[in-house]
């Protein structure tokens, strides 16, 4: 007895080990692995489709899943990047031009006036030192983003691969971790279904209105004569994933830039417009797209996305609310089935 349960603890400690090794070999990818698992979850659907179309053949289905995913979605993607890395170039050669540069010595000039207006003298307020701190973050991190260009190809490149292979041989992964675990058949599929649920309203609830948001966004932004609309509305899709900031982390800077240099129609214009039509977005598409979704309340999914991100960075967007459902299916599966079942033993 002695020497089984010291086999059994030799066992656990050394798979504990290599399931840290495991998670630090794969650590780098998590986000490849997080998009494209995700992707094969939502879009199973449409493989079943073209499996029964196919005859069952898998590889083939397979392959067409991920042609059809390229074309629908990177292609495109790919050409609004280009255009979003052309508009970044832009600005970057734009603040580094004498034009600029006079242009804002002239801003600074008049914010430094007004401050010096209203605050009081014993506060310390250089705005230049500040400006230039913000250019020079912003012109380090424009050419960190290039030079990870090489890298992101790569992480497309092995994010496909893992697609075709979640797609194709899905179900056998799963099959093969009901198999490990020791729960009833049920209780799996529970834990499961929760995963799904997690992952749909991830991505319909969050990532498609962010994205809808920012289009919208950047649509206002070129009516209403904004430089740069694409990559300012791409800021403002990202900001959309951020609970409480949302897309005014663009549309309020250059609405104030509107007002003070008298633009008050286009200022009023692009104000109206974000209220309206990148509001309702939020307001009517959201309860549409997501449903029911995860059963879970806004306060945890709010926690779940914000620590995911800060303990896994960006992948802890899809991980920190996947995370946070499992927790609620165990406890879900402890409600239901174990208490009651120790209720009755207990004498």
């Amino acid at each position: 007895m002695q020497e089984t349960q010291l086999r059994t603890a030799f066992f656990l400690l050394l798979l504990s080990g290599v399931l840290v090794l495991v998670f630090f070999i794969l650590q780098p990818y998590l986000i490849t692995l997080s998009i494209a698992a995700t992707a094969a979850v939502i879009l199973y659907p449409i493989y079943n489709v073209l499996l029964s179309k196919l005859k069952e053949r898998k590889t083939i289905a397979a392959f067409c899943m991920v042609a059809l995913t390229i074309l629908l979605l990177l292609v495109p993607l790919t050409f609004f990047g280009i255009q979003i890395a052309t508009e970044a170039t832009d600005v970057y050669r734009a603040l580094q031009g004498e034009d600029s540069a006079s242009f804002l010595k002239d801003v600074i000039g008049m914010v430094e006036g007004l401050a010096q207006q209203y605050i009081p003298a014993t506060v310390s307020f250089d705005l230049n030192r500040y400006a230039g701190q913000a250019l020079n973050w912003i012109a380090s991190n424009l050419q960190s983003f290039f030079a990870g260009t090489l890298r992101a190809v790569l992480l497309i490149f092995l994010g496909i691969v893992a697609y075709f292979y979640m797609l194709r041989d899905g179900k056998s992964f799963t099959k093969a971790l009901t198999e490990l675990s020791p729960l009833a058949e049920d209780e799996d599929r529970k834990i499961l279904d929760r995963l799904r649920q997690a992952m749909n309203s991830v991505i319909r609830g969050s990532l498609i209105i962010a994205i809808l948001q920012g289009i919208v966004t950047g649509i206002g932004l070129a009516i209403f004569g904004i430089p740069s609309a694409v990559l300012l509305g791409s800021i403002a899709g990202v900001g959309a994933l951020i609970p409480s900031v949302g897309t005014s982390i663009i549309l309020a800077p250059v609405i104030i830039y509107l007002f003070v240099t008298g633009e008050y129609f286009s200022a009023v214009g692009l104000l109206l417009w974000g209220a309206f039509a990148v509001g309702l977005i939020d307001n009517f598409l959201h309860p549409l797209l997501v449903g029911r979704g995860m059963k879970m309340h806004p306060m945890f999914v709010f926690f779940a996305v914000i620590g995911g991100i800060a303990f896994f960075g960006i992948s802890g967007f899809i991980l920190g609310p996947l995370i946070m459902s499992l927790l609620f299916g165990l406890l879900e599966i402890f409600r239901n089935t174990i208490k009651p079942n120790a209720t009755l033993t207990a004498p």
